[in-house]
């Protein structure tokens, strides 16, 4: 994620010792994403990654880092975080909460194929069923009312056609009726940036910071919404590439397919509104990685001109 936090070796050093993890040979910060700061971590006893968490609070990460034990042990692709001589997850890396990860092989992707769409569908809903023994209980914040109080704080500073196409489209979500779904722990940030491929397939699935509990088809949306997009447009031979490796393993239900432009919209509606605030506050960083909020405007007047609802 980008470098908001500089350090420096003897920083780094005294905090690998608490993970007895040798000495420190090379570290380089990593920049992507936008959340927290990672750096890469080469030390006498191989190869880590140290994230610096720029906003939780230990309490609040603590949870996070159960949810990644859990998927661990369950053989599921994700970062394996490190206890240390305490018995603790968490340590303090210039005086914010840290923690220490293995190095995942592979690399992220730009553009996917129609395969690896499918499996990332495979994996998605792998990480639905899995999940659902990890006692992890987090509400998601960043649902249709988290959007309206972003609206409300951002909208002084949009332009006209911004506060005109998000009064409307938040005015079309309030009201719309959805019925109970299927629902669980959703990774919630499931973009291509947070995958790694190693050899042709996925050998990590990242950053589960945003993870929460909520309705399985909004993970399923926001995954599409950066997987299957090609020229502002969904490419609808990845759609059903990414649908058809979910259903491999898990089939939507009929509620589920009847209401999945719905949250489509409503995944562009929620990045379109993160990234514009992100945008007029950013985070003061070494590396800071900005996203461009107007891929989901796009998106999200691509369906709305193309949606029956």
């Amino acid at each position: 994620m980008s470098v908001y936090t500089p350090i420096h070796l003897q920083q780094l050093q005294h905090f690998l010792n608490l993970y007895s993890l040798g000495r420190v040979l090379h570290y380089s910060g990593i920049q992507a994403g936008i959340e927290n700061t990672n750096y890469r971590v080469t030390s006498s006893q191989g190869d880590f990654i140290v994230t610096i968490f720029e906003s939780l609070s230990s309490e609040e990460l603590s949870s996070y880092l159960v949810l990644l034990n859990h998927l661990n042990k369950s053989d599921f692709p994700s970062p394996k975080p490190y206890i240390c001589s305490e018995n603790n997850f968490i340590n303090s890396l210039a005086d914010k909460p840290a923690a220490v990860f293995n190095c995942l092989p592979g690399h992220s992707i730009e553009r996917p194929s129609i395969d690896q769409c499918t499996e990332i569908g495979q994996y998605l809903a792998q990480l639905h069923m899995t999940s659902q023994s990890s006692g992890f209980d987090k509400y998601n914040l960043k649902n249709i009312i988290g959007c309206q109080q972003v609206f409300n704080k951002i909208k002084e500073n949009l332009s006209g056609r911004d506060v005109e196409l998000l009064t409307s489209e938040l005015d079309f979500q309030l009201n719309y009726s959805v019925p109970d779904l299927p629902r669980g722990v959703i990774h919630a940030d499931l973009f291509k940036d947070n995958v790694l491929f190693n050899k042709g397939s996925i050998s990590a699935i990242l950053d589960f910071y945003n993870a929460c509990n909520d309705c399985f088809l909004f993970d399923i949306a926001i995954t599409c919404n950066d997987w299957c997009i090609d020229n502002g447009a969904i490419n609808q031979q990845k759609f059903k590439a990414l649908l058809s490796g979910y259903q491999s393993i898990r089939i939507l239900n009929d509620d589920e397919q009847k209401h999945l432009t719905f949250y489509l919209r409503l995944a562009a509606l929620r990045f379109y509104l993160s990234r514009l605030e992100h945008q007029l506050n950013p985070k003061e960083g070494e590396l800071v990685l900005k996203k461009d909020p107007l891929i989901f405007r796009s998106l999200l007047e691509y369906y709305r001109a193309n949606s029956s609802d």
